[in-house]
């Protein structure tokens, strides 16, 4: 049922969220032809697909075999449901890690950063792929990961404060504008920053952007002219401004980045993108599996 509700959440079709609820039917003597009579050979083919990748034993030891596990198991799908489905099914398991055992908890998490955050990441879904990527770093690295979380818990809450003031900035000038803007902000994902800490050899109180905000509009036309609204209240960083409109990533993502500094040495990102972006950036084949 857990599974079901992950890909209820992403909006997939009935046949799929049925095949969620029934996608442990392996440890049980179900025939394929079962399935077939009871819900319809989409279900079934979904099913035995699935059934198939999530029985594989996978212990990757380098890049190099979880990038042919990866390839393989795209040549075994012609349903990206059967994808979503597994993918769903990991999500659940790593949700879920506390009751194996430290073993298990080990391999599954070095599993989860191997194959399936990168498999999530090359679908475009974000959400999934930030997660999985955390909860690995939750149980192969538990005391960076909890070094990282009192960090961000305190960076939030001294700056709770200004980032009220910056969304009021940001919502009054877009406004005048005539723009209708929806702005959230956020905690960086854990793994992120565990990243930035490696690559520049910093701990992670050393780190300028933990936070970060981002706003949502209708048109490409408004995110440019939103950008050049944010500039003119806070002064951009150098180098720090990438265009992801212009130029997608390669998994269909879209959207402006930017850094900034306020005058009080405060530095936060930006990131600004149609509500469709945000949909795409958020689930990824998942909001348009249908074509």
């Amino acid at each position: 049922m857990r599974v079901a509700y992950i890909l209820a959440a992403n909006r997939l079709d009935a046949d799929t969220i049925v095949a969620g609820i029934l996608h442990p039917i392996h440890k049980f003597e179900v025939s394929p032809e079962m399935i077939k009579q009871e819900f319809g050979e989409n279900v079934a083919k979904i099913l035995i697909t699935t059934n198939k990748i999530i029985t594989l034993p996978m212990n990757s030891k380098t890049l190099h075999e979880s990038d042919a596990i990866r390839k393989m198991l795209f040549a075994m799908c012609d349903d990206p449901r059967v994808i979503l489905l597994t993918l769903s099914d990991r999500l659940d398991r790593i949700r879920n890690i506390s009751s194996l055992e430290k073993e298990q908890q080990h391999a599954l998490a070095e599993a989860v950063i191997e194959i399936w955050a990168p498999l999530a990441d090359r679908l475009g879904m974000q959400k999934e792929k930030n997660e999985f990527e955390d909860m690995s770093l939750k149980y192969t690295n538990p005391k960076v990961y909890k070094q990282i979380e009192e960090i961000v818990s305190q960076s939030q809450e001294e700056r709770a404060a200004y980032l009220e003031k910056a969304v009021n900035s940001i919502y009054k000038s877009a406004e005048k504008m005539g723009i209708s803007v929806t702005i959230k902000s956020r905690a960086k994902h854990f793994y992120s920053i565990y990243q930035k800490m490696r690559k520049r050899n910093k701990e992670a109180s050393e780190l300028y952007d933990l936070l970060a905000l981002r706003i949502l509009c209708n048109t490409s036309a408004e995110c440019y002219t939103l950008v050049g609204i944010v500039h003119g209240l806070w002064k951009p960083m150098d180098g720090r401004f990438k265009d992801y409109i212009a130029m997608p990533k390669a998994n269909n993502y879209q959207s402006l980045h930017t850094t900034v500094v306020t005058p009080f040495n405060e530095t936060f990102e930006i990131q600004i993108r149609t509500y469709e972006m945000h949909r795409i950036a958020e689930y990824g084949v998942a909001a348009h599996w249908k074509y």
